[in-house]
């Protein structure tokens, strides 16, 4: 589905990110792994073909992927404490009292090496162990039901 897009609408959502990414910033006691976080999250949502250090890295303007690597690997943050904001953030402004998110965890069958995530694991397609990567979603399930019978799925 492509969707035409303005200027304004990408400033407007760049300005919204920043705010919304901000209000992450008490979760880190230095400035740089603040600045690192908005880089990763920002690379994530980004139209990146390979979504590795090396391409976010290089999207947010930093000769190697070493900032984004240690953010990851070294620094002192708390990822129990972002999921806590996270989910109170997703609970006040997305919750719904009939809706509820949905885990899902999909596998694909994998040839290479290059993708992340790619690993000999447990594939759901197969059923056994082969070479796959595991895709996590949690799509919103708006609490009425749709068997999808007509056609329509996700009303």
């Amino acid at each position: 589905m492509l969707v035409d897009v303005t200027e304004e609408q990408l400033g407007w959502w760049a300005e919204e990110l920043a705010i919304f990414l901000g209000d992450f910033d008490h979760l880190f006691a230095r400035p740089e792994p603040r600045e690192v976080f908005a880089d990763l999250v920002e690379g994530l949502l980004s139209d990146l073909r390979r979504k590795n250090a090396w391409t976010m890295s290089a999207r947010a303007g930093h000769v190697t992927p070493s900032r984004i690597q240690k953010f990851l690997n070294a620094a002192s943050w708390s990822a129990d404490a972002l999921l806590d904001e996270l989910r109170g953030y997703v609970a006040e402004h997305l919750g719904d009292p009939v809706g509820s998110l949905v885990l899902d965890d999909t596998q694909v069958r994998k040839k290479g090496t290059k993708s992340v995530g790619v690993a000999p694991q447990h594939c759901g397609v197969t059923g056994d162990v082969r070479n796959c990567q595991v895709m996590v979603r949690l799509p919103r399930d708006a609490g009425e039901a749709d068997s999808g019978s007509d056609g329509e799925h996700g009303r």
